[in-house]
Formats: structure tokens, sequence, C-alpha cells
């Protein structure tokens, strides 16, 4: 699919897979992790800092860019298992949670807003997560609280940025069948259940990309038929 593109958490799972379809097409394809991407233009970025948001920024330049995936996350040590505890993690580790699910896609937004209105059809897109929803909270604080935070900003962003057209979508998925899930999976770390196929948010991305610049989805919704057993 033609234009520029910025990916954030290139380097594996669900980013590296966005990256690897998008670099056959593209015209410019930055990607943006802590460790090397296989795609496109690898900048060395912790997004936790502002010296990573810099250098993201610095390394775009003043082209324009025709969409914004921010495709990485984090959470806390033990996530999703019967080992997390709230009462036991530490405050750092909730501080970077929030840092790198919220802060970062914010600050990218503010940072890259300039080179997105000179695109015809900009678009912001991130991933959030079913948990992030109305009374769908799971245990893990610091996650849940980010991904819920992610839709309100989103919400704002829209309206802050609607005068140099700019959409704002969220793609809030169940499990996706990235290579650490299934790993967690099979490992016994997640309980048996059927994740989501990479393809299918892929495809959920060239939807986003391929709308008119008179359509923004703001929540897409991705569940799983076969979820974890209770």
């Amino acid at each position: 699919m033609a234009g520029r593109y910025l990916i954030v958490g290139a380097s594996r799972g669900l980013g590296a897979a966005v990256a690897e379809r998008l670099a056959v097409g593209a015209g410019k394809l930055f990607t943006a992790s802590r460790t090397p991407a296989a795609h496109g233009t690898w900048i060395e970025a912790d997004v936790s800092s502002d010296a990573g948001i810099d250098a993201i920024a610095s390394a775009v330049g003043p082209e324009p860019l025709d969409a914004l995936l921010f495709l990485g996350g984090t959470w806390e040590s033990g996530a999703f298992t019967e080992t997390y505890d709230f009462l036991s993690s530490p405050r750092s580790e909730t501080r970077n949670v929030i840092a790198v699910n919220l802060i970062a896609p914010i600050l990218l937004v503010q940072s890259l807003a300039g080179n997105l209105a000179q695109a015809s059809n900009p678009r912001v897109v991130f991933i959030g997560a079913l948990s992030g929803l109305d009374n769908a909270a799971t245990a893990e604080v610091a996650n849940t609280a980010s991904k819920f935070g992610l839709r309100g900003a989103a919400q704002a962003l829209a309206r802050a940025l609607r005068p140099q057209g700019i959409g704002v979508t969220v793609i809030n998925p169940g499990n996706v069948a990235t290579p650490e899930v299934l790993e967690d999976i099979a490992c016994g770390a997640f309980g048996d259940q059927t994740p989501i196929p990479i393809g299918d948010l892929t495809r959920t991305l060239d939807y986003l990309l391929s709308l008119s610049a008179d359509t923004v989805p703001q929540d897409i919704n991705l569940v799983q038929k076969q979820p974890e057993s209770a």
C-alpha cells in the first residue's frame, strides 16, 4: 500500500507482522523499537523517554506522514497469568507501563502532527485491548489503566486534531496469535484458547488505511470466538 508510514513497536509481534506487510508496497516505511526491526528504516528508540520520542521525530524529518501506527506496548511482570500480583508490583513497573502504553502515543502524535497534517488522508491507529472497554478490566492494574486511558486520549486527540484532518482509531483486540502468545498457550502460561489470527489484524489495518478521508472508525473491537476457558 503506497504511502509513508511509521510503525512503533515493529521488532516483534503484531508490529513486526504489519511492518512485513507494509514494506512491500509502502513508498517509505519507518519502524521504531528498542531492538532492531527486520523491515523498513529502523529507528532505535525507547518511547518511554523524551529522548526516544525526539529520536523518532528527528528520523522522520519534515516530510508528510500518511499514518502513525502505534502497535507496541508493555505490561506488568506475570501479566495475564496466575503469577501476577498487583500488591507486589513495583512502582517503577507501573510508571513504565503507563509511560509506554499511554504517554508515548500522546507525545508521538503531538510531535508528528505537522507531518500527518501534510498528508491527504492522515490517520493515527493505536492498539488498545478489550480490557480498556467498560466493565472489561483485567487484574493487571497498570495495563488496564493505560488501555482505558488510551481510548480517552484517542477521543480527545480526534477533537484536537480535527482542524488538521487527522483521523484517530483504536483497535481493541483479544489475544492475538503472535509467536509470544502462541508460546504462552503451548507452555500453559495461558489457558487453552484460539487467539485472533494476525492476518485478521493486518486486514483490519488494510481496511482502515483504505477508507476515504470522510470516514473515521473510533473503536474497532476484535473478540475471540474461542477465548480462554474460565
